[in-house]
């Protein structure tokens, strides 16, 4: 058997897997224009043809590599205009965001050009063009959307970063205080109910201090581990400070927040660290607003907080609730199933299932929305 030295076998495997070359998408009713663009550019790139518009966009749906487009405006079927509508208007962000370059001949005067770059063009090219001006049209056009990828794939990046908290995997402060806002706005518009509740380890200041960074960041991972377990996907948990956490749980009232804010809070205690044997407890403090049109996030989250800190001064591992909403003879509502409503509104009974309906909304809800994409089909 022969061996090879590191240094062959990186060049081994170079050769085996080379970089893809940027692909390029020629469009043109005239063959002999389309050899000349692949005669041209393919030593560079990967030059792919298409006879017409509707040609092209078929390729642009099966390759998603495609990084420029070169076009004739005039072609049967669908022309340069037409294709280039549907390239700005599509859904796929990529397609969408691809250099044009139209290719124009002398039938095609300023309006001509004028009506290509109203509908997103990025550039034109003269026919007949020659070898130095074509390439450098390709150059500096896919030079600019590889850049803006890098740009947007960092962006996006840098937002999910910014979206997500590190150490516990929950929502980051920033994000809980963007996406309540807009939850709290779905829920206006749809007459909805929810609680937040806000959760604070006990003296971690404490526990920090006499036991240091990698005991305290445990507990906080632990946290969050615990908060995933518990809070359903249609709700939104977060950690907004060192050693706090806040949850906002959609159409859940307050007798149902309760519950689960004490299993939280009685779960914590047990559970165990990897490097010091170590009990911790945390305070919580739950609010039900009656949320109306003049309802504010943060108002809201700010008497959640006071309902906290009055648990925390009760000496902590506690819970105090409030909750705004109006009862139904001064006693919460029972909840309703599905089932139930059906029969209660098959007896007549309207009025017993009213009280009901934004409960029986959230339920029934995915379903609606599935059956709204299953119509679309």
């Amino acid at each position: 058997m022969l061996e090879t030295s590191p240094h062959k076998e990186r060049q081994l495997m170079t050769k085996t897997h080379p970089t893809p070359l940027a692909k390029i998408l020629a469009v043109d009713d005239s063959r002999v224009m389309r050899r000349a663009i692949s005669k041209i550019l393919s030593k560079q790139y990967t030059v792919i043809e298409a006879e017409h518009g509707e040609d092209a966009w078929s390729l642009l749906q099966h390759h998603d590599d495609i990084q420029i487009v070169f076009t004739d405006l005039s072609m049967p079927y669908l022309d340069g205009y037409g294709l280039l509508e549907r390239i700005r208007t599509s859904n796929d962000d990529h397609i969408a965001a691809l250099p044009v370059i139209i290719i124009t001949g002398k039938e095609d005067d300023d309006e001509a050009k004028m009506e290509a770059l109203d509908k997103g063009a990025n550039d034109f090219i003269a026919k007949p063009f020659d070898k130095a001006q074509l390439f450098a049209r390709a150059q500096s056009h896919i030079k600019f959307e590889q850049t803006s990828k890098k740009l947007s794939e960092t962006a996006e990046k840098l937002e999910k970063q910014a979206a997500v908290d590190e150490l516990t995997g929950l929502g980051s402060q920033r994000y809980f205080q963007k996406a309540a806002d807009e939850q709290l706005s779905s829920l206006i518009r749809h007459k909805g109910h929810c609680c937040v509740l806000r959760l604070d380890i006990d003296d971690f200041n404490r526990i920090f201090i006499k036991h240091g960074k990698q005991v305290a960041d445990e507990i906080i991972q632990n946290i969050g581990q615990c908060l995933n377990k518990h809070v359903r996907k249609e709700d939104m948990a977060a950690r907004v400070g060192l050693a706090k956490f806040a949850l906002f749980l959609n159409y859940t009232h307050l007798d149902q927040a309760i519950k689960l804010a004490q299993r939280i809070i009685d779960e914590i205690p047990h559970r165990k660290l990897s490097s010091k044997n170590l009990r911790f407890t945390a305070s919580a403090g739950i609010y039900e607003p009656d949320i109306n049109k003049d309802s504010r996030f943060n108002d809201i989250y700010n008497k959640t907080e006071a309902c906290l800190q009055q648990a925390i001064q009760q000496g902590g591992h506690t819970l105090v609730s409030e909750s705004q909403r109006p009862t139904v003879n001064n006693k919460p509502l029972t909840p309703l199933s599905i089932e139930q409503a059906i029969y209660l509104l098959g007896q007549g009974e309207a009025d017993k299932v009213k009280p009901h309906l934004e409960t029986l909304y959230s339920q029934l809800k995915p379903l609606l929305l599935l059956f709204t994409q299953f119509l679309k089909k």
